[in-house]
């Protein structure tokens, strides 16, 4: 079950409801994000989710409860996904994708040039990062000229793109953002409004998963959108924090690679700290039969924007590509 707050709430309401959650034996996670919150509960018999939901159904501060049976495979009606991003499959039953490129959009030379770079390497899809421009810009118009940059980089380097979405906006400004694939990031996995967008307009969708989201709430984030019009659906694996450090359970991973509908992607640098992780995270991963993996590479790390996580650079890349071409045409 999954509690999200309304944006003003007190900590004494807040307090008050996991001294209840700990009274009923709930096992639950506190998650704060910029102007609201979550409370997930991620284990605890029926009975006692059951009483909890009637005891806070009511409450002015909660905005939305979402309720799953716990043992229920939210993709269970769906069939397994493959999709198309350009000219390129993504899924079941199609060779694994490599995706890179830079954190960050800083600029469109950059950008243009190191995609042409890493199609040059064997890359499938270029991971184009948020834009970082000099100027405040409106939802609207910060998306319009994103999505320019990307039309550049597949007009030039001749390989689809992403495009992130890194502010909330309306489905007019979404449909600015012009990429072959839409990458959201985990901060926004909860958010409905967004995800309804995102199943009216049909593109495929990249879906990161929150590092603090069990897979049972990731699952049910993609659901929503699958079976609300847009099945176009890929899974990105972040890595979940755990005192302090982002990690991929790979057991786990590889169990959602084999019964998971939806292609499973593996963004290797989120929790890699070095090359050689990156290089081992992108192996492991490819070698359990993962969909693809992205990469962050810059020309430049050391003066470049970056986020968590290890960037490569263009060198960096270039050795480990053909041990990463060889594992994706398995």
């Amino acid at each position: 079950m999954l509690i999200r707050f309304k944006s003003i709430v007190s900590i004494e309401e807040i307090g008050r409801l996991t001294e209840r959650c700990e009274e009923l034996g709930v096992k639950f996670k506190f998650i704060q994000e910029t102007g609201t919150s979550y409370l997930v509960i991620e284990s605890a018999e029926v009975s006692k989710i059951d009483e909890l939901y009637h005891q806070l159904k009511h409450k002015p501060f909660i905005d939305v409860i979402i309720r799953k049976e716990m043992e229920d495979d939210p993709l269970d009606e769906l069939m397994p996904v493959q999709f198309m991003a350009g000219q390129r499959r993504i899924g079941h039953g199609a060779r694994p994708v490599i995706i890179a490129g830079s954190p960050f959009l800083e600029n469109r030379k950059q950008a243009v040039e190191l995609a042409t770079e890493l199609a040059g390497l064997g890359v499938n899809i270029y991971k184009a990062g948020p834009y970082r421009p000099t100027e405040t810009l409106a939802t609207k118009e910060l998306y319009e000229r994103s999505g320019s940059i990307v039309k550049e980089i597949v007009r030039r380097a001749g390989i689809p793109s992403t495009g992130m979405i890194e502010t909330l906006g309306t489905k007019v400004a979404l449909t600015a953002l012009d990429a072959d694939i839409l990458h959201v990031p985990g901060e926004f996995m909860f958010e409905s409004v967004l995800r309804d967008q995102l199943s009216k307009l049909g593109k495929p969708v990249f879906l990161e998963r929150h590092p603090e989201a069990s897979v049972l709430l990731w699952l049910e984030a993609a659901r929503s959108i699958a079976v609300a019009g847009n099945p176009n659906v890929a899974l990105v694996e972040t890595g979940r924090i755990s005192d302090g450090n982002r990690e991929i359970d790979f057991v786990a991973l590889s169990g959602l690679i084999e019964t998971c509908q939806l292609p499973v992607i593996v963004y290797a640098s989120r929790p890699a700290k070095s090359e050689s992780q990156v290089r081992r995270i992108a192996r492991a991963s490819l070698a359990l039969g993962a969909h693809g993996v992205i990469i962050d590479v810059h020309p430049s790390p050391s003066t470049g924007l970056l986020t968590d996580g290890y960037c490569v650079s263009l060198d960096e890349y270039s050795d480990m590509a053909k041990s990463l071409q060889a594992l994706s045409s398995i």
